[in-house]
C-alpha cells in the first residue's frame, strides 16, 4: 500500500482510517492490554502481549468497519472505546466508538481559532488522542489542547499557537502521573 502521502482525496483518507481502525480492532481481540496513546501505554510502539495475530484479511477478520471523516491520527483505546481525530473542511472532530460494534458513541467539534498552511504530510489531526481510560485528550495545530469526558461532555481547553512549522504539528499529548 502507498503512503498517505502519495494517494490523493478524502476517499483515500478514509480508506486508510478503515484499515487502520480494522487492524486496531482486530489487535484488540486477542490485547489485554490498553493502546491509550501514540505508539502506546510504553510508548514504544510494541505490544506486550503475546499471541497477536501475524496476518489480517478483510474477508475473514474484519469485525465491523465506520466511515469516518479523514485524519492522520492513531486511534487510542481504553476499554471498550476508541478514540479518533478527525477533520471535515473547517471542522475538527474529537469522536468515541465502541469497540465491539464501530458505532460512534459521540462526536464532538473543536473550535478552530485559525488554519494553518502546511508543505507536509500531516493533517489539521495528526496528534493521535490520549486517554486515561476515562477521559480523552486531544491536540490540534489549529486551536489547542481540549479535554473531553467518558460522555463527550467538554472538560476543559486551552488555546496555545500558533505554532511555526512548515511541515505540520504531529506532537500528541502523553499523560503523566495523572496529569
Amino acid at each position: 500500500m502507498p503512503y498517505p502521502e502519495t494517494l490523493s482525496g478524502k476517499e483515500s483518507f478514509v480508506k486508510i482510517r478503515r484499515i487502520l481502525l480494522g487492524c486496531m480492532v482486530s489487535w484488540t481481540c486477542f490485547a489485554a492490554a490498553d493502546w491509550p496513546r501514540f505508539r502506546g501505554p510504553n510508548g514504544t510502539g510494541v505490544a506486550e502481549t503475546a499471541g497477536l495475530p501475524v496476518e489480517f484479511s478483510f474477508q475473514k477478520d474484519m469485525l465491523w468497519k465506520t466511515a469516518l471523516p479523514p485524519g492522520y491520527s492513531s486511534p487510542a483505546l481504553s476499554g471498550n472505546r476508541i478514540f479518533v481525530t478527525a477533520f471535515e473542511g473547517e471542522k475538527l472532530f474529537t469522536m468515541s466508538l465502541n469497540l465491539e460494534t464501530g458505532k460512534i458513541e459521540w462526536q464532538r467539534e473543536a473550535p478552530r481559532a485559525r488554519r494553518t498552511k502546511s508543505q507536509g504530510a500531516n493533517t489539521p489531526v495528526s496528534p493521535s488522542p490520549a486517554t486515561d481510560g476515562r477521559n480523552v485528550y486531544v491536540f490540534f495545530e489549529d486551536f489547542g489542547l481540549v479535554s473531553y469526558g467518558p460522555d463527550g461532555s467538554e472538560r476543559w481547553r486551552q488555546p496555545l499557537g500558533p505554532f511555526n512549522n512548515p511541515y505540520g504539528m504531529a506532537a500528541s499529548p502523553i499523560l503523566s502521573d495523572g496529569k
